[in-house]
């Protein structure tokens, strides 16, 4: 059977700041600039899984077998939070668009059946800022 990419798509609304506490606040507006202010982004994520096609199913996954693995963490852990100190994970690490997607890599990679792996997640921060992990 062919192999194939399949490509979620998901929307998060989440909050964050990007400042570093040991800088002045000048440093950080001039570094960060409206983002060393609280803010919100409503990000588009996308999954890039790849694989077989299944030769019983002709589908490489449902994709209500994809939303029953990245739904309950997204909600759980992204959507509708504050980056900065709902997630542990960027208690340590800037919560950019960049660490966003390896965290997010990172958490599902191992999520899905044998079959399936997860390739490279894109986070869009904005339509015109994306950033993809891991860079092939």
């Amino acid at each position: 059977m062919p192999k194939i990419n399949l490509i979620c798509s998901y929307h998060i609304c989440a909050a964050h700041q990007l400042k570093r506490d040991d800088w002045s606040e000048e440093k950080n507006r001039e570094v960060f600039g409206h983002c060393a202010r609280v803010h919100g982004h409503q990000y588009k994520m996308d999954l890039v899984l790849t694989g077989d096609i299944n030769a019983e199913t002709h589908m490489l996954i449902n994709g209500y077998s994809v939303d029953s693995i990245v739904k309950p963490f997204l909600e759980e852990t992204f959507d509708h939070h504050f980056l900065n100190t709902d997630v542990e994970f960027f208690k340590t690490h800037q919560p950019t668009a960049e660490w966003i997607a390896v965290w997010v890599y990172e958490s599902l990679v191992k999520k899905f059946p044998g079959t399936v792996t997860l390739k490279k997640v894109r986070i869009y921060e904005t339509p015109e800022l994306v950033v993809e992990y891991p860079v092939s």
